[in-house]
């Protein structure tokens, strides 16, 4: 057998999920030991942000009210990565 045959990839195990993201929030935000994992559930990763969005608004005097659509949740994976 050739020796690029046995590395060969299919198209859809690389292209396995609509967006590729990462994010180290989904075990909970405290401690430092958290590790980046793939997000492969887009619903999943819009529940768990709409979690800590309902969470925040319980502990503050004036909520936020947003609305927590994909390409919203896409940023604010972003920008916990940048803060990170």
């Amino acid at each position: 057998m050739d020796e690029c045959a046995k590395f060969s990839l299919k198209k859809e195990q690389l292209f396995n999920v609509e967006r590729i993201m990462y994010g180290d929030y989904f075990n909970g935000i405290e401690g430092d030991g958290r590790p980046y994992i793939q997000i492969q559930d887009i619903n999943l990763l819009m529940a768990k942000i709409s979690e800590y969005l309902e969470d925040f608004n319980g502990g503050v005097k004036i909520p936020m009210d947003l609305v927590m659509f994909l390409d919203a949740c896409d940023h604010v994976n972003r920008i916990c990565r940048v803060l990170r």
